[in-house]
């Protein structure tokens, strides 16, 4: 499979996954920025499986992204959030720490299992248990608190 072709097989889960650590104004530099990245060192077909590598750099990018703009990632419109989540159960996980609410994209919302989950964040099944724990302990906290 060429480099083309796996761009865009991936290409919309990348930007939805971007738009939900770094909203929707950022997401597409993000994406592009990693693929632009990845392009100059190597060619996506020597993986076997691009697909983790794709998502861990942006992951990596949108946490750069974040460092530079010296705040939170602000996240994401609606289109990547599940249809039936309260409206402020969406503000509380888009205030969580990127990692935290990559765990919660793709564990809750992709419906991902936790060894795809680790698998594309770049870490171990039990770092994304670990991060869920934290996030459901900030959301109960922040929640519980309205």
């Amino acid at each position: 499979m060429s480099d083309a072709e796996i761009w865009s097989r991936h290409c919309d889960e990348l930007i939805r996954y971007a738009t939900v650590l770094v909203g929707p104004a950022s997401a597409e530099d993000v994406v592009s920025t990693v693929v632009l990245r990845v392009l100059q060192r190597r060619t996506l077909s020597d993986l076997v499986d691009p697909r983790p590598y794709l998502f861990k750099g942006v992951l990596n990018e949108a946490r750069s992204v974040a460092r530079r703009n010296s705040h939170h990632m602000t996240a994401a419109d609606d289109s990547v959030s599940p249809p039936d989540v309260d409206p402020e159960v969406l503000v509380a996980v888009r205030r969580l720490p990127p990692r935290q609410r990559a765990a919660v994209y793709l564990t809750y919302w992709r419906d991902l299992p936790m060894v795809e989950t680790a698998q594309l964040m770049g870490c171990g099944v039990g770092t994304v248990k670990r991060y869920l724990h934290l996030a459901r302990s900030h959301l109960r906290e922040v929640l519980d608190e309205r």
